[in-house]
């Protein structure tokens, strides 16, 4: 099988140098999905890297984690990072480390990522680099393939994965539970990166649930078609319904009127986030749901 690799810059100031991964100037925000039998709970993390440690003659820096959009309590997440030569490793307390980083690749090159986070390790293949602007300038994103899954893994340099800072790999199995998706990444209280399919750093709790479909005014349910960020809004019955879609800020995304039983709503364009879907029927009931698009 012939592969192609690409190399993809046009015109653009690339920041070179170090570019250090562990750095404690750096702080991530990463949404975060929780499963639960009848819910996803979506929650924003934020992860530094803070005080030296030595752990079998090697010296790591530990992790704290905050879920508190000031910053201002921080926590021991129970686990420490190290950098040496652009590789990065993380080990859980009681565990080994597994490698999570290597930014010394060249395009064609492979790397097997032993994410102690993520369900097992995995080889990848470098297969583009393109760019991302950060406040900084330009960075190098990698992206990065194994022909076993259909979706890439990808790198920014000085950022980490888009998965998160400690996530490397992990949504190439689908995650631990739900979804991990970089927001943004600081570095010495200044915003340097933000994911531009993303309005904001942090998001309150969410609770996406599917409660509604247990009681009796139920009315409709909702299945979001990822591939081409469609929802499918399916009825109980063929009445007249009245649809509103708005986002978390109350903008108002679509309106419409419908008697089927099934429709479809497009949201390609719109940013990922979580939307509302409220319908009023003419009896005067009123059924709101929420779903996050990701």
């Amino acid at each position: 099988m012939n592969k192609v690799f690409a190399l993809i810059f046009i015109g653009l100031n690339i920041i070179s140098g170090a570019q250090e991964i562990v750095d404690s100037t750096k702080v991530w925000s990463v949404l975060t999905g929780h499963c639960h039998p009848e819910y996803t709970v979506y929650t924003t993390e934020m992860y530094r890297f803070s005080n030296d440690t030595l752990m079998d003659g090697k010296m790591y820096k530990t992790v704290f984690i905050s879920e508190d959009e000031q910053q201002e309590e921080w926590f021991f997440f129970g686990s420490f990072v190290r950098e040496e030569n652009k590789k990065v490793y993380y080990r859980e307390y009681s565990g080994e480390e597994g490698l999570i980083y290597d930014f010394n690749l060249a395009l064609g090159d492979t790397v097997v990522v032993n994410n102690p986070r993520a369900v097992s390790e995995v080889t990848l293949t470098l297969v583009e680099i393109d760019s991302v602007e950060t406040s900084e300038g330009y960075r190098e994103r990698w992206k990065l393939t194994n022909e076993s899954f259909e979706e890439p893994e990808y790198w920014i340099k000085g950022i980490g994965s888009m998965a998160g800072i400690l996530n490397s790999t992990s949504n190439l199995f689908g995650g631990l539970c739900g979804t991990y998706i970089l927001l943004c990444e600081q570095e010495n209280n200044a915003a340097v990166y933000q994911n531009p399919d993303y309005e904001y750093c942090y998001y309150d709790e969410l609770i996406v649930s599917e409660e509604e479909a247990k009681t009796p005014n139920k009315m409709f349910d909702i299945r979001y078609r990822q591939t081409d960020k469609s929802l499918d809004l399916i009825f109980e019955s063929k009445e007249e319904h009245h649809i509103f879609i708005t986002d978390v800020k109350g903008r108002l995304i679509t309106e419409k009127k419908s008697s089927e039983k099934q429709i479809r709503v497009s949201l390609a364009g719109q940013p990922k986030g979580l939307y509302i879907i409220v319908v009023h029927t003419n009896d005067g009931i009123t059924v709101s749901k929420k779903i996050m698009v990701y």
